[in-house]
Formats: C-alpha cells, structure tokens, sequence
C-alpha cells in the first residue's frame, strides 16, 4: 500500500518497541497461574501481550501484562518494580486502575470485541487474560484483498462502531485503535483487540502520566499532549484513521504535524467516490478532523454520517430540520456553538385540504425558499447555515447576531410585495450540526427548536422573537426598546413558556455603527488590549465565534475593563455559562499586576486587534475586487488565516483585501485579527510575510 515514508518510519519504531518489549517479557515456558508462557504478541505503553496456554483447559489464550515502560521495569526475581520512589505512585495508581478496568471490561460480550475471560494480581502487577483469536491483522488480511469494495469496508466498519459503542456506553475508550490492533477472523468479521490502553472517560490527575505512548498516523493530537480533552472522538479518529488508510491505501498523517497546515489530501480528493460513496469519504475526513471539537462526538453521529441506514427511521422533527449548507461554507459538521436562528414557514393549508390547496400551499413553500435564499444573500456564506425543512425555512446565523433581523426585514418585504404572508421567529440558543445519514446536515439544539416555537405563535405577516434574543440585541443597541412590542407570556403544545416580543423595527435601523480604532485610549486606563483579548477568548469559549462580533460592537458603549465583563456576560444565554465567565474574567485580572504577566500581555508595539477592528460589512463581494491582489493570493491567505481564527476568516478577508494595497499590507492587516502573538507570527510565516511592527 502507499504511503511509503511513514509506513517505513512506523515499522521502524515498532521494531524499536518491540526489542524493549524482549528485553522485559517473561520468558518462554514461564508459568503464572494455570497459563505458559509461549511467546511475545505485541507491546504498547501500558504493557506486554503474550501468546499463552492455557493448561487446565487446553487452549491458547491472550494475556496482557501491566507494565508502564516509562515508570516502571522488571527485577530479577521477574517481578515488576517502579524505577523510582518518585514513580511508585504513579504505578499504583495505574495497577488500580488496570485491575477496575479489567473488571469492567470483563463484562463485554460483543463479537466486535475480544472477549476478556479473567483478570488477576501476580508479580506485583496485574494480567488480563483474553480470548485467543486465531486469523491475522488487517493489515496482513488486506494484503492480498486491496481494493476493498465498499460492501466489505461495511462489514469491517459496522461491528467495529458498535463494539465501540458498547465500550464508551461504559464510561471507556480503547486509545490504540490501529490495523495490528484489528483481527479479521476466518468468517471475515472483525474483531478489536489489545484493552491495554483502555482507560475510562474524563479521568483526571495522575491518568495523564500514562498517556504518553501513541500509535503515530493513528493517534490523535490529544492523546499526546498532558491537558489533551480525550473522549470518544479520540477512538473515532483512530477508526477513521484506519478507514482512511482502506480506502486510498495511503497511511494518515501524524496528527501533530497536522495542527497547523495540513499537509495530508482528504479522503474526499484522493478516495473513490464512484467505489465508496461521497458521505462515506465525507464522514471520513470529518472524524479526522486535527482539532478534537469539530470532530463527532459519539459513535452514532459517525455511524449515521457514514454508514447507510439500516431501517430506522429518520428523524423528522421541528427540532431536528435537515439543513443544506451554502456553497463555500466553512461551518464544521460536529460542531457546537450560541447561534440566532431564523425560523420562517408560510400559513398552513387549510383542513381538510384538497390536492388543489396542497398543492398551492407547496408552491407557496417553494416561493419562501426562494425568498429566503435572496435575502440570506447579503450575508457571508461561511457565517450562516440556511435550511429548507418540511416545517419552514431555517437560518442559523454564527457571525452578527443582527443579521436575523435584517434578514427577517428584508424577507418579509419581499414576501410582501408577491402576496405572501409569512410567520416569522427569531431565537439565540445553542446550536449543533450533524450529518444524517443522506450526507446532508442538521441543526439541532434548543436554539433551532425554540425559534420553531416561537414562529408558531406568530401571526401572518408576523416577526416573533424570543426573551433571550431581545436581551442580546438590549446590550448591542441603545434603540432595541423602541423596536420590539412586549406580548408577554405564550405555553407552547410542550407546556413551554416563552416571553415574547413583536418585532417594529426596520432594516434602516439596523444599520451598523463604526467601532472607533482608539476606543481604549479615550476612555479606561484599564480597558488594555490585553484585557480585551482576553475578553473575547473567554467568551468564544462560552458562546463560539459570535463572540467576537460581541466584543467589537460592545467597546464603544464601556468606560472600563469592569463594564465590559459585566455587559459581555449579559449575552451569554446560559446562566451557569454567564456566571463562569464572570468569575474567570473577574479573577484573572484581580491578581496583582495581572497587566504584566506573560501569558496575557501583547508584545511590544503589537496593534490592539480586538479593538482597532472595525465592524464587519455586510457583503458578498469578490475578496480581491478593488485591489491589486490576485484571486489566488487571497484564496491561499484566506486558508491559512482560517487555520487560526475559524469560519469568520472569509469575512475578514473580504473586508481587508478591499482595503490592502498589496500582499504585505493585507497579511498584517489580517493578522491583527489573531488573538495569539504566536500564532499571529506564525500566520506571517505561512503567508511568507517576514516578522515586522505588530507581528
């Protein structure tokens, strides 16, 4: 198979680890319990994997041995001792930890997983004796295989996904899936092997010292770094991973060398489409996605992403409409965010309806799509996700909160003007995105299902919104009473009680107000540029990249560092979410000289980006009209400033290629809008900019 380079590095450190290995296994025709010792299996970090026998009923066995290379090693007497004093803490705990696992892991009784038939202390660690399962790795199996064919990458794929499941069901991963650790039976089924590494779900403390050995191309970023968030979007990296080496015959890319711009081709460009199918490739590349928060969640949203439907029925309601993204839209399946939704539908065909009223009632449907199609148009395309769903139209919206009023607005005169009259209804809530099965996405969350609610109590012609909503845009706009009408309190069908408000306003008065570059000077010495950073990065950990459209439209309204947490926490809709922002926002810069300490302030001479920025314009403009700078420069700019700051990159590029007067200009102009001074230097790098003022 392909991939040469790192296939020969990798072999090379398995024939390193696998020398240590013999340098510390028990040796052959060693007796522990009832089980001889036959020969070494494989190694990993956690351990040894012996081929065993089992006399008293005569059968092979597996046996893993806990034996944490890096704290620990084996006396002459053949038992295991920590190398110091300082590690024998961290071996107890570990060989705790080995044995409650083994117990649990005791439990599985799944033909995607080895079956593991007891456990017991010995040598002053601790064995687990698994089921020996005769057949050979995936990677020797496929050798006389490739190419698969999609019908059997599914029957290798499905058991390993529910085994899988049933694992982090218990509060589990597994952390080393790879193709040595993949059986394919006689049958041709797969089993997963090698629990070694199986640690449970949000351990904390001194769990992380054993985090260190990894499976390069297979292992995610996190596991290893010390702070890495594992879950089982680590596992699923590892199965994709797997996959991705199936079906293009090339072994993944270290994930680290991944972080930053990454090298490796998706499965998307360089898989069979025409053998695999596109969702297939698509699911892929997202479960490989370098950063762990924009990859699926759980076994179930991969399973449906890539893996056809195996009868259930799909959901199909209000709270879950499916949603197709806008063409160039750089919004990540998976991932999860504070949104305002848009929810529009037309007046319901009247009951009983005849196929004549049906029939009006879908063109009118298919006129809403249109107008709303038109009026999202104005807003960038990697900022919101517009929906056609049997219930209505949907619009979440993850950049300026106000475009789903000047999106409403511009919709309800359109519709106006063709007879159409529209129920309308805004909400800010959280927002996830999930693939269906069909290789389209969803929206879902409490953000999607309200604005649904809300647009149910509207009357035709109508724009509701909700509490929540009104809140936010009270805190951006000194003129947000005299737009919306209190209507008081409505029980939806789910005996939910929404505060709503009729919208009065008109587009005219959303226009936007300029951010003054000085802000800061003019007003608090406490209001830093440090301060703001700071700012922004604890909010976009609340409420996502809406965050620093937030910041900027709230600078010319604060006189200090104090009113600026305290308004910034009043647009965060979760009240626990409100008060941890608060309280981290609040104790960071009470400490003593907090202004000086390294990690927060800016380096000398570097612009105050979260100030200096002026609004983001409303535009679908080409990025490299009205200068000099060639469509191709602004692509490639465009793609390495998204690496750092997300979906909002397009939008910025936009604004600041209207304005740059070349390449240089440009690339500092939008490095000043990436919170990191290191980071922002190396933004510069990547774009070929040499360090300079402000870099």
């Amino acid at each position: 198979m392909g991939g040469a380079g790192n296939e020969e590095a990798g072999q090379a450190r398995v024939r390193a680890a696998a020398h240590d290995s013999d340098l510390l296994a028990l040796p052959a025709g060693y007796a522990v319990h009832e089980y001889r010792i036959d020969h070494v299996l494989g190694s990993g970090g956690f351990g040894i994997t012996y081929l065993a026998h089992d006399t008293h009923l005569d059968c092979p066995v597996a046996i893993k041995e806990y034996l944490p290379r890096d704290t620990a090693g084996r006396g002459p007497d053949l038992s295991v001792r920590p190398h110091s004093t300082a590690g024998a803490k961290s071996f107890a705990w570990g060989l705790d930890r080995f044995l409650q696992e083994c117990r649990a892991l005791a439990s599985f009784h799944h033909p995607g997983i080895v079956r593991v038939l007891r456990y017991f202390a010995a040598n002053d660690t601790a064995y687990m004796v698994m089921e020996y399962e005769s057949g050979e790795p995936l990677d020797r199996w496929l050798a006389s295989r490739e190419p698969i064919d999609a019908g059997t990458l599914q029957r290798i794929v499905r058991p390993l996904l529910d085994g899988l499941e049933a694992i982090h069901n218990a509060g589990f991963l597994h952390r080393d899936i790879k193709p040595r650790n993949i059986y394919m039976r006689a049958d041709g089924s797969p089993v997963l092997l090698d629990f070694g590494s199986a640690r449970r779900v949000g351990g904390q403390g001194q769990e992380q010292l054993l985090t260190a050995v990894v499976t390069p191309g297979f292992a995610p970023a996190e596991q290893y770094q010390p702070d890495g968030s594992q879950g089982p979007w680590s596992d699923l990296y590892s199965l994709a991973g797997v996959m991705y080496w199936l079906v293009t015959g090339h072994l993944p890319t270290e994930s680290l060398a991944r972080l930053r711009e990454d090298p490796m081709p998706a499965a998307a460009v360089i898989g069979r489409a025409d053998l695999y199918g596109k969702a297939m490739l698509r699911a892929i590349d997202w479960a490989l996605t370098p950063d762990e928060n924009l990859r699926p969640r759980r076994v179930a949203d991969f399973r449906r992403a890539c893996l056809p439907s195996t009868g259930q029925p799909a959901a199909e309601a209000a709270d879950s409409p499916a949603v197709l993204p806008a063409p160039g839209s750089s919004f990540s399946e998976g991932c999860s965010f504070i949104g305002a939704v848009l929810f529009s539908d037309v007046p319901a065909a009247p009951a009983p309806a005849d196929a004549a009223a049906e029939a009006a009632h879908k063109e009118r449907r298919q006129l809403l799509a249109t107008l709303v199609s038109r009026a999202v148009a104005g807003v960038p395309a990697n900022s919101r996700l517009a929906a056609n769903t049997r219930e209505g139209c949907a619009v979440c919206y993850v950049g300026d909160p106000e475009d789903a009023l000047r999106t409403a607005s511009l919709l309800g005169a359109a519709a106006s003007e063709r007879g159409l009259a529209l129920h309308i209804g805004i909400n800010l809530g959280p927002v996830r995105v999930q693939p269906d099965p069909g290789g389209r996405s969803r929206l879902l969350g409490d953000g999607v299902a309200t604005a649904f609610r809300v647009m149910r109590f509207a009357e035709p012609g109508q724009v509701l919104v909700s509490a929540a909503y009104v809140d936010l845009i009270a805190q951006l706009r000194r003129s947000a009473a005299t737009c919306f009408t209190a209507l008081g309190q409505r029980r939806d069908a789910h005996d939910r009680v929404h505060d709503l408000y009729l919208y009065v306003g008109t587009a005219h008065a959303l226009a936007s107000h300029p951010v003054t570059a000085n802000h800061t000077a003019t007003t608090a010495s406490d209001l830093t540029p440090a301060v703001v950073d700071d700012a922004e990065r604890l909010l976009t950990r609340h409420i996502g990249p809406m965050a620093r459209i937030l910041v900027r439209k709230t600078l010319p309204r604060v006189g200090g560092r104090d009113e600026l947490h305290r308004l910034l926490a009043e647009m965060i809709p979760d009240p626990a979410a409100r008060s941890a922002f608060l309280t981290a926002a609040t104790h960071r810069w009470q400490q003593p000289s907090a202004s000086l300490r390294p990690d927060s302030a800016p380096h000398s001479g570097s612009p105050a980006p979260a100030v200096a920025a002026a609004p983001l314009p409303v535009t679908a403009a080409d990025p490299a009209a009205g200068s000099g700078l060639g469509e191709a420069d602004c692509e490639r700019i465009g793609r390495i400033l998204a690496r750092h700051i997300g979906p909002l990159a397009r939008i910025l590029l936009r604004r600041e290629a209207a304005r740059a007067a070349d390449l240089d200009s440009l690339c500092r102009a939008l490095a000043s809008q990436i919170d990191s001074p290191e980071q922002r230097e190396h933004f510069l790098r990547e774009a070929g900019i040499g360090r300079g003022p402000g870099s």
